[in-house]
């Protein structure tokens, strides 16, 4: 959509209509702190789904409006009690046409076009605003930690004994709800990164999974693996992962704190597009299995089982861990 001169127009009342799930609301964040950049005074409010811990946390949005099919009157009326100068949204979505607004700007599915299924959903995002608020100087991610959290992890690191000359590694173990990688696996790579490079391994999960303690008990160095499951703030993990040399990790929110933490990542991809959903912004190797269902579409029952996860071996992901372990090329798939 082309609005004349709306380059040079400063709007004071923006509504951005987000998405359901916490993960792409997360990916729109490049192209909100571009619309945020361009209009320096505006208030911003965002459609969410329920879980909006994240949008909150960031702390750009005068209001966070939660959608739900238990709550979808509740969510009309509060979008209808305000004016907006201009609604953007990024998905398709009727709420739009119920506001009340002077300018509403919408986006239809764009995944059908072979050259956006293979571009990164933020690139995405911020090529349907071009035309509107112009270019970012640079595409990123980003989420606030505060001091408070870097001192805990500080002090965390002091009373373990994690020095800066010890490799700081953050593996995110996957969740219940997913195609999960097997215990052994990440056991054969924590044993590996230990032993090469006297590593210190932080495992994070789902709360209290017993998953990662079969994992550390199964490794040869379990003093040097620290069971992170019990910690699920947000500002927390991302300061952990602040101070991480390397987050070897599945794609989801844990990923993308990564990518806002600016550290390097290896991300395991089974099903998913790692084109679209992967990394961005850091150094980082994607793996993944070469399938010829790849890349996969998860809203899909899946045929083969997901043996695109299982047929990832340990050694692939021990030797993406020393390219950067040991600072070597940076790779990027895009930027």
């Amino acid at each position: 959509m082309r609005i004349k001169n709306s380059r040079n127009i400063e709007y004071q009342k923006i509504l951005i209509i987000g998405a359901a799930d916490i993960e792409r609301s997360f990916l729109l964040i490049p192209a909100i702190r571009l619309i945020k950049d361009k209009n320096k005074n505006a208030r911003i409010d965002i459609t969410a789904g329920i879980d909006a811990e994240i949008l909150n946390e960031i702390g750009w949005f005068e209001k966070i409006i939660q959608i739900g099919k238990p709550n979808i009157l509740k969510t009309i009326r509060c979008i209808q009690s305000e004016r907006y100068d201009i609604v953007i949204s990024f998905y398709p979505s009727l709420l739009p046409f119920i506001t009340r607004t002077k300018k509403r700007i919408i986006f239809f599915k764009r995944t059908v076009f072979a050259d956006r299924f293979f571009t990164h959903e933020s690139v995405n995002v911020l090529k349907t605003i071009e035309p509107i608020f112009g270019k970012p100087q640079e595409i990123g991610l980003y989420f606030p930690v505060n001091e408070t959290d870097k001192d805990r992890v500080k002090e965390f690191c002091k009373t373990n004994n994690i020095t800066a000359s010890s490799p700081l590694v953050a593996i995110h173990t996957g969740d219940i709800n997913s195609p999960r990688w097997e215990e052994e696996k990440y056991s054969l790579v924590c044993d590996s990164i230990i032993e090469e490079y006297n590593a210190k391994i932080l495992l994070f999960g789902i709360p209290k999974d017993p998953f990662i303690k079969k994992i550390i008990s199964s490794t040869k160095s379990p003093d040097n693996i620290f069971d992170m499951s019990g910690v699920s703030n947000l500002k927390t993990i991302a300061a952990f992962l602040s101070r991480a040399n390397l987050a070897i990790t599945r794609d989801g929110i844990f990923l993308y704190l990564a990518c806002a933490m600016k550290t390097p990542v290896v991300s395991i991809f089974g099903p998913g597009n790692p084109y679209r959903y992967g990394p961005i912004g850091v150094r980082y190797v994607i793996i993944h299995s070469n399938m010829d269902c790849f890349p996969c579409n998860k809203n899909r029952r899946c045929s083969k089982n997901h043996i695109c996860i299982n047929t990832i071996n340990p050694q692939q992901v021990i030797e993406a861990s020393r390219l950067i372990l040991d600072e070597g090329n940076q790779l990027f798939l895009f930027e």
